[in-house]
């Protein structure tokens, strides 16, 4: 791929931003991980430790702390699930007639991953056409070729806002009426060969108030008149205004992944963008707990410590990463590379169970774990032990 110039993509900081501008984005795009480190041996890996001082040592575990910090993430079935949902969408608009096109919406709680995957998918869309079509990209076109347009959204933000952040991402200008900015930001985004806009946080359009109603008329302005798909993301979507203008409907369910209003007027959004949601893991099913296991697998595969048993974690653990983490795929990443990192610093050289449990995460997973503790030791010592001697379903599993 056609690499962005150095003085867009050079950054002193180590990490990445959320995207805020195309640069940004372009950024995300060509980010590369930290290469997985050469250990050298482990008896001279002690060797090196005997020296408080060595300077070898340290830079050796600070590369290996940078490298667990950015662990790849997995490509779980529910990432490609919505891979083929949103190429598809992609696929069906890119010649559409004029009007509205169809967009998806995915709904599901906080920690379960819709941020990171729909950036993901963003990510490897733009990849694709970077390889099939590198004359767009070419530094001597007239005009950025920008195919994907990611917007976070804030706490009441107001239409003109969501016209500026998307005049800010592709440099245009943002001063005048919202009218003066909504007509450069359609020009531009035409110009620009846009395809994709995301909108992650689309909760925040509070439908109850003013602002929020025309921030939902808003949207509904970009789908009709921007020659774009739009991906939006959000926590509760199917419990606001933003697709029933009678307020929450009850829920019909079609599949696992998909719901449509039982009651109440539906709104115009409603009918133009499709639901479906992002949900943590199970463990109600055995092809479920593969599912969890395998990810599990993923991560612990690309560890670089020096005792660290192999599958440990997927074959003895997975049920207790569960339960620490309610299934969500951000509080299982953020344990298990924490505990990487404190691994070395504290010279275990291995994710153990003693490690995990000093991890503090976030309040939220931090207090329904505690619920599961204070549930397990209600439970009698007879079923405790009749669980314990239960075969793992993770041995030999693939």
């Amino acid at each position: 791929m056609m690499a962005p110039p150095a003085e867009e993509s050079e950054s002193l900081h180590p990490g990445l931003s959320e995207p805020r501008t195309k640069e940004d984005w372009f950024a995300y795009v060509f980010y590369e991980p930290p290469p997985r480190p050469r250990l050298p041996p482990y008896e001279v890996y002690m060797a090196m430790g005997k020296d408080k001082g060595n300077g070898e040592l340290r830079r050796l575990n600070r590369g290996r702390s940078r490298y667990h910090s950015a662990l790849v993430l997995a490509w779980t079935p529910a990432v490609q699930h919505f891979e083929t949902e949103i190429t598809e969408l992609l696929a069906a608009n890119e010649m559409a007639p004029p009007g509205a096109r169809l967009g998806l919406l995915i709904d599901g709680p906080p920690t379960v991953g819709k941020s990171t995957l729909v950036k993901m998918i963003g990510r490897k869309f733009e990849q694709d056409l970077r390889e099939d079509f590198p004359e767009r990209f070419a530094p001597e076109r007239l005009g950025a070729y920008v195919p994907v347009v990611y917007i976070s959204l804030t706490d009441q933000v107001t239409p003109k806002q969501i016209s500026i952040a998307i005049a800010r991402y592709l440099n245009v200008p943002t001063s005048g009426t919202k009218d003066t900015i909504d007509d450069r930001v359609l020009t531009a985004l035409t110009a620009c060969g846009t395809q994709l806009i995301i909108f992650d946080d689309l909760h925040f359009l509070d439908c109850s108030l003013k602002e929020g109603r025309a921030s939902n008329d808003h949207i509904k302005f970009l789908a009709n008149h921007a020659p774009c798909t739009i991906i939006g993301t959000g926590v509760d979507l199917e419990d606001s205004p933003l697709l029933s203008e009678g307020g929450p409907t009850g829920p019909v369910k079609r599949n696992a992944r998909v719901k449509s209003p039982a009651s109440g007027p539906r709104t115009q959004t409603a009918g133009r963008f499709s639901r479906q949601e992002l949900s943590a893991f199970t463990l109600g099913s055995k092809p479920r707990i593969l599912e969890w296991v395998g990810v599990i697998r993923s991560l612990e595969k690309a560890l670089a410590l020096y005792r660290h048993e192999d599958e440990s974690l997927t074959r003895r653990h997975w049920r207790y990463l569960h339960e620490r983490t309610g299934g969500s795929i951000a509080g299982l990443h953020a344990l298990i590379r924490r505990s990487a990192v404190r691994a070395v610093q504290q010279g275990t050289e291995a994710i153990t169970r003693d490690i995990m449990d000093s991890i503090v995460l976030s309040y939220a997973h931090e207090r329904a774990y505690a619920k599961v503790v204070e549930l397990q030791s209600r439970a009698p010592a007879k079923d405790r032990n009749k669980q314990s001697k239960k075969p793992s379903i993770a041995e030999g599993s693939t």
